[in-house]
């Protein structure tokens, strides 16, 4: 009888980031809303960026014929950066590992963005970077063959010195009319009027929706030859929890806590740099002091221990680091809601005064809390816009400052805020404005999705309220 010996092969998760199908799960959203992941990837790195100098931010949001266009006024994308995001084999992130009220932590927002104008324009598709004097000129795409990524980066003279400016680029389309045609799976039966006028609507509210989120922005839309909308800044000094803050021991869990570990450990056996335990401590907030780091490291008795000594053979070592981080919560304060950062009303209202609203419609509420032990900040607003206003019911939903591509409360509680607004007979087609904004220290959601945000909280302590 003939047979066939099946082959083992192996092929490169690489393709993860090259294909339509691939690239929809890694950012968990249809080709249709790509330009808003754009937006929002590129407007968290550009936030994240400026917080971490002290920088107020200014950023520009550009749409044009041939891409979309994300600058800001911050320090620069640092070399290592965009050079870590090109190497497609590993996930490069300084957000993952760290339990903290980050914006983004998933670590491979950027090698989707590098992926994609390859994607979107198989043979003109390019991913632009201007910073320091440097404009890098990106392509990249994998081998049919071998399935492993080829990454290009032309790099040129830029007059970009301050700030940084990403661009997703791909060849101007026309139709058979002549109208201009972007790369997007959006319905155009109706004409580019139309999309033009679903696709300038979703910019303007992603642009919104970021300034209503941060005080300290200045938000300026640019939609091809139209006259710019600016959301100026509210309060330039106002501060959060920013991204280069020491996290709090008591936002995490041992397996947390074993992950960064892990992670430390990793990288020690890659550089040949083990950093101590004691080291490792005062990255934590409200542990720098040597006697605090002392009573800690007596206690545990890891005393002039490496990280790399934390484990067991070939697995790390449970007990132990199950007793650093009982000794590091009982020698640190937790963190209270109010000290990962409020908007507050003044800056709601002057945002609705942006946009127009009537005044005596106004309302707005603040929860500060503790879940499952984590701060939080629970924000709400409301305003009517007036009864000579055209414009549909607007929803802007946040968490940690970040705007959602899609709503990222669609349940709360047994009904969701849908029910809650039909409750109290606002329709879609009402012109009222509805804000929720969640800070927290660790999110967790129900689904892989993230369309449904737990929360189950408890009230803080009497001086934090």
């Amino acid at each position: 009888m003939h047979t066939l010996t099946r082959q083992t092969f192996s092929t490169s998760r690489e393709m993860d980031f090259f294909s339509q199908k691939e690239l929809e799960t890694q950012t968990g959203h249809g080709r249709h809303e790509w330009p808003f992941v754009i937006i929002k990837e590129l407007v968290d790195n550009a936030l994240d960026a400026c917080e971490e100098h002290d920088i107020a931010p200014e950023i520009t949001i550009t749409a044009d014929a041939q891409g979309i266009t994300v600058s800001d006024n911050g320090p620069g994308l640092p070399d290592s950066t965009l050079r870590g995001a090109c190497d497609f084999t590993v996930r490069c992130s300084s957000r993952e590992m760290y339990i903290a009220p980050d914006r983004g932590a998933q670590g491979n927002a950027l090698m989707t963005l590098l992926s994609m104008p390859r994607v979107l324009d198989k043979d003109d598709g390019k991913f632009i970077v201007e910073c320091h004097g440097v404009r890098h000129v990106i392509t990249c795409d994998a081998d049919p063959i071998t399935q492993r990524a080829r990454v290009s980066d032309d790099q040129s003279e830029s007059g970009v010195t301050q700030g940084t400016a990403v661009r997703i680029q791909w060849e101007q389309r026309e139709d058979d009319d002549g109208d201009i045609e972007w790369p997007f799976a959006l319905r155009q039966r109706e004409g580019w009027s139309w999309v033009n006028k679903i696709l300038r609507d979703r910019f303007w509210e992603m642009a919104l929706s970021f300034a209503f989120f941060n005080p300290h922005a200045t938000i300026i839309v640019r939609w091809f030859d139209e006259e710019d909308v600016q959301f100026d800044a509210t309060d330039p000094t106002w501060v959060k929890w920013k991204p280069n803050k020491p996290t709090s021991p008591h936002w995490y869990k041992l397996e947390h806590l074993e992950r960064l570990i892990a992670a430390y450990i990793t990288r020690a056996r890659d550089t040949g740099q083990d950093r101590t335990v004691a080291d490792f401590i005062a990255e934590f907030d409200g542990l720098k002091s040597n006697a605090k780091r002392k009573r800690i490291l007596d206690e545990t008795g890891l005393a002039r221990v490496y990280l790399s000594g934390l484990t067991d053979g070939d697995q790390l070592d449970h007990p132990r680091i199950n007793s650093l981080l009982a000794s590091m919560k009982a020698h640190s304060k937790e963190v209270g809601p109010r000290r990962l950062g409020v908007i507050g009303e003044s800056h709601f209202r002057k945002r609705c005064e942006q946009i127009g609203y009537e005044a005596d419609s106004f309302r707005y509420d603040r929860n500060l809390l503790f879940d499952d032990g984590i701060p939080c900040v629970v924000e709400t607003m409301f305003a009517f816009r007036g009864e000579n206003v055209s414009d549909e019911r607007f929803f802007v939903g946040g968490v940690n400052w970040s705007a959602g591509v899609d709503n990222p409360f669609k349940s709360v509680g047994a009904d969701g805020l849908g029910s809650i607004l039909r409750d109290q007979r606002i329709s879609s087609r009402e012109p009222v404005i509805f804000a929720v904004h969640l800070a927290k220290a660790r999110v967790e959601y129900r689904d892989r999705g993230k369309t449904q945000i737990i929360l189950n909280g408890s009230e803080p302590p009497e001086d934090d309220k």
